[in-house]
């Protein structure tokens, strides 16, 4: 799969961004192959760092066929609890992928 990540640009974080990306492609290739891209992805991941999510999606939404959207604590507007995030952001990237 082909995934594309893009970060917001960090200006009031209330998660550590890399660190729950990190974690999160761990995960994930464990159930599939990954390769990063910048264009034409699969699945695209906004890992924003608070809940405002300000990053202008227009300027880069061409760039994957679906978008999992972080934003702090939430995944797709949903609360979840800070350890819990990578998880939820994978089954998120893989219901996209339909895998």
């Amino acid at each position: 799969m082909k995934l594309r990540i893009k970060y917001c640009g960090g200006c009031n974080p209330i998660i550590n961004r890399s660190q729950v990306v990190k974690e999160a492609i761990d995960l994930l290739r464990k159930s599939t192959e990954v390769e990063i891209v910048e264009n034409e992805a699969d699945v695209g991941l906004i890992i924003a760092g608070c809940e405002v999510a300000c990053i202008n999606q227009s300027e880069f939404e061409d760039q994957a066929k679906k978008w999992v959207i972080v934003g702090g604590n939430l995944v797709e507007h949903r609360a979840y609890p800070a350890p819990q995030l990578p998880e939820i952001i994978v089954q998120k990237i893989l219901e996209k992928a339909n895998l």
